[in-house]
């Protein structure tokens, strides 16, 4: 944190809005603790470096912009991949076909909550794009998490930055919970899902390479 600190107070604004979008492109890089700090430098103890609603709205446009490049590349680099039956990475055209169920159901609210999730919010946008989510449900949903996350993480800096490395660990620790949550939530739905269609007679899903084309006719 204080080396952040010190590089978001020497580079200002633009060092913030790069490491947010690096990060919400699918990169594993502070993101948030930048953020952090630059809500701090805002504050009276941070010597008023920044102003905080610039800070906000660079901190948003920034999540949005990256998460829609992350999108577009699970979209247009990862989803013809798995569409034409290989691999990429560690997907898999089945795996891509249970993705696209999920996120036909769920999306919107993953895209949103994976925003304040350790890790998840690195993979939701590349997640979402691989999935095939229609872009303008997308572009809501993250829209109004990155907005909510900004002012939320920013405020939080400002007013508390004082005690900011207690602050980094109660929100590092409170991001690991809601990673947990979601991981057992998850095995629990899957659990129940392949209980469920166990005694079902096996049926023939429809080809990725047509989902993929109605994606494209979309």
């Amino acid at each position: 944190m204080p080396d952040i600190a010190a590089l978001v107070h020497d580079h200002g604004y633009w060092l913030l809005g790069v490491v947010v979008m690096l990060e919400n492109a699918g990169l594993p890089v502070p993101g948030e603790t930048a953020l952090l700090a630059a809500g701090y430098l805002t504050s009276p103890d941070g010597g008023h470096h920044l102003h905080l609603w610039a800070v906000v709205l660079i901190a948003s446009v920034c999540a949005i912009v990256g998460d829609n490049l992350g999108f577009w590349l699970g979209r247009g680099v990862a989803r013809p991949r798995l569409a034409a039956g290989r691999r990429f990475l560690f997907l898999t055209p089945r795996r891509m076909r249970t993705a696209e169920q999920y996120f036909e159901k769920y999306g919107a609210l993953t895209v949103f909550f994976a925003r304040f999730i350790t890790g998840l919010r690195v993979i939701a946008g590349p997640a979402a794009g691989v999935a095939g989510m229609r872009w303008w449900r997308f572009l809501i949903a993250n829209a109004a998490g990155a907005v909510t996350w900004a002012v939320a993480v920013a405020l939080a800096g400002h007013y508390a930055g004082h005690a900011w490395g207690g602050l980094q660990g109660r929100l590092g620790q409170a991001a690991w919970v809601l990673l947990a949550v979601v991981v057992a939530a998850f095995v629990v739905w899957r659990v129940s899902v392949y209980l469920r269609n166990r005694g079902d007679p096996p049926q023939v899903s429809a080809p990725a390479a047509e989902s993929f084309r109605a994606d494209r006719r979309a």
